[in-house]
């Protein structure tokens, strides 16, 4: 699992985040498949639920620091 998108909507659909976001609705179903989202959605979706980025998708910060290196 890459994000907790699914858990942060909480029963919310996904066009919910989508109207919030912007980020297409086949977007956001691909990060809660797995996909990891780019700093700039993540930061988008983390706005969003009103959390960090980090709640959004831990896996994110790791992939950004090795991109770096």
């Amino acid at each position: 699992m890459g994000t907790k998108i699914k858990e942060l909507l909480n029963g919310r659909p996904i066009t919910w985040l989508f109207k919030k976001t912007g980020i297409h609705r086949n977007t956001i179903k691909s990060y809660i498949d797995g996909k990891i989202p780019t700093l700039k959605n993540a930061d988008l979706i983390a706005d969003a639920f009103g959390v960090t980025v980090y709640e959004v998708c831990p896996k994110l910060i790791s992939v950004q620091y090795l991109q770096e290196k």
